[in-house]
């Protein structure tokens, strides 16, 4: 699971909820093409290799150094290096298990894509609900009086009227 994204500034954490929302979706094109039957190195190939992002460019990074005869599992290690502690260092250490283990991908990647969009909306409705009550200061201190005095000046004009 992502680490919280309530102390990061406001530009900060949109950054990194577009970054979430893009493992979220590689992730989740990732477990349709091991779905299918490709090989996890021909599954990342099939999704990023047209893919544009900055998860996109790790891999294809991955992809080039793979090209050149590189090992899978340390050029996996060396990306999750680079991402410390986020959502696609998490992806990372689900590829390194599998290769290491050799436990079922697909149905992980699933799973953990549901998880982070679960997430991105959990932050989405956190920061919606401090929008709202940001919303309501012209309502109370712009309208409200406005309101109070069109109610009140008449009744203090007709009490002011000579007989």
């Amino acid at each position: 699971m992502p680490h919280s994204l309530e102390s990061l500034e406001p530009n900060l954490a949109r950054e990194n909820l577009e970054h979430t929302n893009q493992v979220a979706q590689c992730s989740l094109v990732l477990a349709v093409a091991l779905d299918s039957g490709l090989s996890l190195v021909g599954a990342i190939y099939e999704t990023f290799s047209l893919a544009g992002g900055e998860v996109a460019k790790h891999f294809q990074r991955l992809l080039a150094a793979l090209e050149l005869g590189g090992n899978l599992y340390d050029e996996l290690a060396v990306i999750r290096t680079k991402v410390n502690g986020s959502a696609l260092g998490d992806l990372i250490i689900k590829l390194q298990v599998s290769l290491q283990f050799g436990s079922p991908l697909s149905e992980q990647l699933m799973a953990f894509a549901s998880s982070l969009r679960q997430h991105i909306a959990q932050v989405q409705l956190t920061q919606a609900a401090k929008k709202e009550n940001l919303m309501l200061m012209p309502l109370v201190f712009l309208i409200l009086p406005v309101t109070v005095l069109f109610a009140v000046f008449p009744a203090v004009q007709y009490l002011n009227l000579p007989y």
